[in-house]
């Protein structure tokens, strides 16, 4: 299971396509309505006599004015439908990251929380909550962009430039999410480890960081020792905290690399 702040509209295609067909109908049904009332001599027809003095006049300016507002009405509500079918075909898959993809066919009591932001605006691209804990994912920028000797480095438009070691800043985030739990003032004690996916098998695991490929992330996950303390009410707690808004200045938000 996957949590996420947005997650884009899917539709059988029966329903796209009828949801087209019924759209451009309605645009249609506006476009012959206001023709008819402004290009022909509709309200002639439907009301003798309207051109002439007297009360049938009124009569057929209401005619006329029904029909423009119903016209209208069809046109507008017809170019909505088409431009939200347009924004929904539009939308590109959503997969999630790597543990998200991995543990997409998981258990219900595993979930993936995306983009967790911290309180102080760090924020968290995988946080997985089950009954081991909790463990931060961050994922190696394309090896191609990567090198590690003395230092590491990542390739920009003016070559390449130092960067923090992966490794360290997944296990510094994983001691900030212990920090942000613990100021949570629960009352149960949470496990938190950390793992950069990685798909350089010559990047050694440390001490506080596992490497891992996409393919072991399930295979991670289910060897990690389980709390008994942690029940599925508190795990919801969890849950709760990780899809709740940090209350930090937008200005605040940052980051890993």
């Amino acid at each position: 299971m996957t949590l996420s702040a947005t997650s884009p509209v899917r539709l059988p295609l029966g329903s796209l396509v009828g949801g087209a067909l019924f759209g451009s109908m309605l645009v249609v049904a506006g476009l012959v309505a206001e023709y008819a009332a402004i290009a022909t001599p509709m309200v002639s027809a439907l009301v003798p006599g309207a051109t002439a003095t007297g009360s049938p006049i009124g009569i057929g300016l209401g005619v006329w004015g029904f029909a423009m507002i119903a016209g209208g009405g069809l046109l507008v509500a017809g170019t909505n439908r088409l431009a939200w079918l347009v924004a929904v075909l539009r939308q590109r898959p959503d997969r999630g990251g790597p543990a998200a993809r991995a543990l997409a066919s998981a258990a219900d009591d595993i979930v993936v929380a995306r983009n967790v932001i911290l309180g102080d605006g760090t924020v968290i691209p995988e946080l997985v909550i089950g009954a081991f804990g909790a463990a931060v994912v961050h994922t190696m920028p394309p090896s191609r962009l990567v090198r590690h000797g003395a230092r590491w480095e990542t390739r920009t438009d003016d070559g390449w430039i130092p960067m923090e070691d992966p490794l360290e800043v997944a296990a510094r985030d994983a001691d900030r999410v212990r920090r942000w739990m613990s100021l949570a003032d629960l009352d149960f004690v949470v496990r938190v480890y950390a793992a950069v996916v990685v798909n350089d098998r010559t990047i050694q695991r440390s001490a506080q960081c596992a490497t891992i490929t996409p393919e072991q992330i399930p295979g991670w996950i289910a060897v990690l020792p389980r709390q008994r303390t942690l029940t599925k009410g508190r795990r919801d707690r969890l849950l709760a905290m990780a899809q709740s808004p940090a209350r930090i200045d937008p200005g605040q938000r940052k980051r890993n690399w």
